[in-house]
């Protein structure tokens, strides 16, 4: 790839001489100091792509640092308006720093420019001259959404996250965000209606490496259902910089940071009448994420007696149910089977619960626990208990008031309705 272009580029000239014009009278320097003068000239070259750069604070504005070679600061400036005609210095070795004050790790229409010089030695009443090439220092990134997009979708955003800082541009949003530079992660969340349901589309992609004082122009295009997608990134301002990244439909959030309420207990099967409980216990868990997530690793728990980590993978696309049971006889196709390691009393309190893994599978974040059984949430026989399908979130579901017991019959005859839409409570 070719080198790229600066976006924009600061030529802060920075004059540093012990000389006066013809009409000033020369101040002399004391015996082993030099006379500075810092002149701070601004030259902007945008370049030739349509973009929406904020322009940046004027040069008077920047923070002016000198320091000795050995990273020591001599002086500083707040603002580079706020320097005399002359400073004077002690002779010796100094490189100049200038930068806008105003760093942040992530932000809109925020940028952030900086410049070093090279080490320059300054002779006891001497003079020296040096040029502070001062370059946006930030990663930019717009984000655009084809027609596609815009005439398919009823809510659509991207959120582009660097490590633990992230921005979030919503289907209005036409300002730059600035990062530091670092490798980016895309993440489109496009949401469409099927038959009055509204379904999610998560589609993800990675920009590797983003480098500063570049322009990174994304490209978010996606038809519903099966159709096509894509990421494009443009890389401003080389032909040769345009970078294709193809999107997943099963975005993944990475193992062991799901949050807490990405994942919710949606039906308990504690006492089955058609098996005993040791052959047909289940429990169903629901991804209220917008992207997919994968089970294995988990750790399911009953209390502090039982435990038991999910060894294999078990994908769950968003809004999408899944079936833990204790034996492959206890429904029809149940998506993982825990065997004995955890059983579901059928009375008193029992607390059941779902936890990333942690380092050892003891210690890891909980992502959802609920505690059924007693008063106002008692285990009917023979029929699980059913979470009330418009409660599907963490708050309402740890409430014994959304949760009843199932009427449909299912592959035992027991009555539940594992990996479906559950029953509705009156």
């Amino acid at each position: 790839m070719r080198k790229l272009k600066p976006l924009l580029l600061f030529m802060l000239s920075v004059a540093i001489t012990s000389s006066c014009n013809k009409e000033e009278t020369p101040v002399p320097a004391r015996p082993g100091k030099g006379l500075v003068k810092i002149e701070i000239g601004l030259f902007i070259h945008v370049s030739a792509i349509n973009n929406p750069l904020k322009s940046t604070q004027a040069a008077e504005d920047f923070r002016v640092e000198i320091y000795k070679t050995d990273d020591m600061l001599a002086l500083a400036f707040e603002r580079a308006s706020d320097m005399p005609e002359q400073v004077e210095l002690d002779a010796g070795d100094y490189y100049v720093v200038a930068h806008s004050d105003n760093r942040l790790p992530a932000a809109f229409e925020n940028p952030y420019y900086y410049g070093r010089t090279e080490d320059f030695t300054l002779a006891g009443n001497g003079e020296q001259t040096v040029v502070v090439n001062c370059e946006l220092a930030n990663t930019m990134v717009t984000v655009v959404y084809s027609d596609n997009i815009k005439n398919n979708f009823t809510e659509y955003y991207a959120a582009v996250k660097a490590g633990d800082d992230s921005l979030v541009f919503g289907s209005a949003e036409t300002r730059a965000g600035f990062f530091e530079p670092a490798t980016l992660g895309v993440r489109a969340v496009l949401t469409y209606n099927n038959g009055g349901t509204a379904v999610v589309k998560v589609l993800t992609g990675t920009i590797d490496n983003a480098q500063a004082c570049r322009h990174y122009e994304i490209r978010v295009d996606a038809l519903p259902d099966n159709g096509r997608t894509a990421i494009q990134i443009i890389v401003d301002e080389s032909v040769d910089a345009t970078e294709i990244v193809s999107l997943q439909d099963d975005g993944m959030v990475p193992a062991g940071t799901i949050p807490y309420g990405g994942l919710i207990f949606s039906e308990i099967m504690a006492d089955p009448a058609a098996l005993a409980d040791i052959e047909g216990e289940w429990m169903e868990v629901y991804n209220t994420l917008s992207c997919a997530v994968d089970l294995q690793n988990l750790v399911i728990r009953r209390g502090e007696a039982d435990s038991h980590v999910i060894g294999s993978s078990v994908i769950l696309e968003p809004g999408q149910y899944g079936v833990l049971a204790r034996t492959a006889a206890a429904v029809a196709e149940p998506d993982y089977v825990y065997g004995s390691s955890v059983s579901l009393t059928n009375s008193g309190s029992v607390q059941i619960s779902i936890s990333n893994y942690g380092t050892d599978g003891t210690d890891g974040s909980l992502i959802f626990a609920v505690t059924y059984g007693g008063a106002g949430f008692s285990v009917p026989a023979g029929a699980s208990l059913s979470l009330n399908p418009l409660h599907l979130n963490a708050a309402d579901a740890q409430s014994g008031s959304w949760w009843c017991a199932a009427t449909s019959a299912y592959s035992t005859g027991d009555l539940g309705t594992p990996g479906v839409v559950n029953d509705g409570c009156e």
